[in-house]
């Protein structure tokens, strides 16, 4: 089985499990940072990043989604090609405008189910098992 292993990045003066995801846009693949988050159902990403893959947020199926605060934002939902590492699938992916973290994050639906994603943190890095 093939693991993909990335180390830790620093993230305003700590050591987070932050790691580069590609999707698919119109024409090209681009990459994008995400805090890889075994908290969240959905992966969920700046409204940013839907302009820069030249998708309409508002297109997509829109849900309510309970936050750190217990407030709720409004997430946009679509099935995006993606690629972690050298494997490549569909993922369901949220783009809100109400993102408010200050990053990217990678939640278990589409992923947690293809990968067994294993963090460690005394050696500072999260892998990917692809199952």
């Amino acid at each position: 089985m093939s693991v993909i292993e990335f180390a830790y990045t620093k993230y305003r003066d700590m050591m987070v499990p932050m790691i580069p995801i590609k999707m698919e846009g119109q024409d090209r693949w681009f990459e994008f940072w995400a805090f890889v988050d075994s908290g969240a159902t959905y992966s969920i990403f700046a409204s940013k990043e839907a302009e820069d893959l030249g998708i309409e947020i508002k297109q997509g199926k829109r849900i309510m989604m309970v936050v750190g605060d217990g407030g709720y934002i409004p997430v946009y939902l679509f099935k995006i090609p993606v690629s972690i590492g050298e494997i490549e699938f569909t993922a369901e992916i949220g783009f809100s405008e109400r993102l408010g973290v200050g990053f990217n994050l990678l939640g278990r639906r589409d992923i947690f189910d293809l990968f067994k994603v294993c963090f460690n943190d005394r050696e500072e890095k999260v892998t990917f098992q692809k199952l």
